[in-house]
């Protein structure tokens, strides 16, 4: 294993990090060690997959049927799956990395952290937790640790090959940008943020740093990859959305919100080019924002739900489909965010939304997916067109 090195917190990422560990408690109903299910679709596969507390199952997106269930050994599930080439990685709630098959729920390796025992079970090594999803290339998978650090494994026999620390906890999956074809100056880059409030570009070969910016909050959701102009998004719990040029590598422009942003923006580019981010906060705003040379400019924003939008919103056909901490999902017309449709749901609406086309891809037919804190319906699939209610899967 290879430690490339260590971070000295200032002393405001650690007022962040206990904010930031106070909201996630409070959206997971209070209950340490609770949290919102994980939910990702094989967009070549026919199958939705869930993770949630002691297994991940795959359901059958027409009728939430469950086609395979996965435990292990007392293993907690709540990252989002990340699937590839016919495998699901995913992290649990004791430090470990899952990789199973997708067509049987079998698995394939298990990466366990080192851990120094003084007598029999006790152990002198803190556990930690897995809460974000994963990145890979060819050979290697990328994850963070609820605490701090950055993790990289083989993709292969699951063996650690380095570790990168953070100040603080990765809660956000690391995000693998390939070196942009006819540049000479680019390169394969990962890249990381933390609740340290820091954005760090890292070789995935070795995980040394290449280098990092200050992104001025704690930063928990995803990073989003806009290839187009070549940078990256971030949401911060200082209510902002970064802009970051990976060219100058540096911040370009901070676009204002009313409330802390957790996940992260859906981006969305019309034939002329044009890039709008959509994205909500949790205040309950939900903002369309074009994307412009010089960074942003608002096309709308509005208050449309009661309480958190956590989770990256879903846009398909002409609509913003998004969950609420208020127990509400929304769709609103992406022109100007007025309501289309709405349906109270049992639970807590804050997972990643995912959408499952019609019969050849058509957007007749299609469902939004999307899980909820209540186990009777744990997962609820709705009409992408009229909202009406198409399965629900229950716990």
């Amino acid at each position: 294993m290879i430690t490339s090195r260590l971070f000295t917190a200032p002393r405001r990422a650690v007022i962040g990090l206990m904010l930031a560990g106070s909201l996630f408690l409070a959206a997971c109903g209070g209950v340490a060690g609770d949290s919102w299910a994980g939910i990702a679709r094989d967009p070549e596969g026919d199958a939705v997959y869930v993770a949630y507390n002691e297994r991940v199952v795959a359901l059958n997106p027409s009728s939430g049927a469950v086609q395979w269930e996965y435990k292990h050994d007392g293993a907690k599930f709540f990252a989002v799956p990340a699937i590839d080439n016919g495998s699901l990685y995913i992290g649990d709630y004791s430090g470990r990395l899952h990789s199973i098959n997708l067509q049987d729920g079998s698995r394939n390796w298990l990466y366990e952290p080192d851990t120094e025992n003084i007598i029999g079970p006790i152990s002198l090594t803190a556990g930690d937790r897995v809460i974000s999803g994963v990145a890979f290339n060819d050979d290697k998978v990328f994850f963070g640790l609820g605490s701090q650090n950055v993790v990289a494994v083989s993709r292969a026999t699951a063996e650690e090959l380095w570790t990168f620390e953070t100040g603080h906890g990765v809660w956000a999956s690391p995000l693998y940008v390939h070196a942009r074809e006819g540049d000479a100056g680019s390169r394969d880059t990962l890249y990381a943020v933390s609740l340290d409030h820091h954005l760090y570009a890292l070789d995935p070969e070795t995980g040394d740093e290449l280098w990092k910016r200050d992104l001025g909050g704690a930063a928990p959701g995803n990073m989003v990859y806009d290839e187009q102009l070549n940078r990256i998004y971030i949401g911060t719990f200082m209510s902002e959305l970064v802009a970051v040029d990976l060219d100058q590598r540096a911040i370009i422009d901070r676009y204002e919100t009313e409330g802390w942003l957790w996940g992260s923006p859906a981006i969305e580019v019309q034939e002329d080019g044009t890039e709008t981010l959509y994205f909500g906060d949790l205040d309950g705003y939900l903002y369309a924002v074009e994307v412009t040379e010089n960074g942003f400019s608002q096309r709308w924003k509005m208050k449309i739900a009661e309480d958190a939008i956590r989770a990256t919103p879903l846009v398909t056909n002409g609509l913003v489909i998004v969950g609420s901490k208020d127990k509400n999902v929304y769709a609103v017309s992406k022109e100007d965010g007025s309501s289309e449709w709405s349906d109270q749901t049992g639970g807590e609406a804050l997972t990643e939304l995912v959408l499952v086309p019609g019969s050849e891809g058509e957007q007749d037919g299609s469902i939004v997916v999307l899980g909820t804190s209540e186990s009777d319906e744990r997962i609820v699939a709705y009409n992408v067109e009229t909202g009406e209610v198409d399965w629900r899967y229950a716990d």
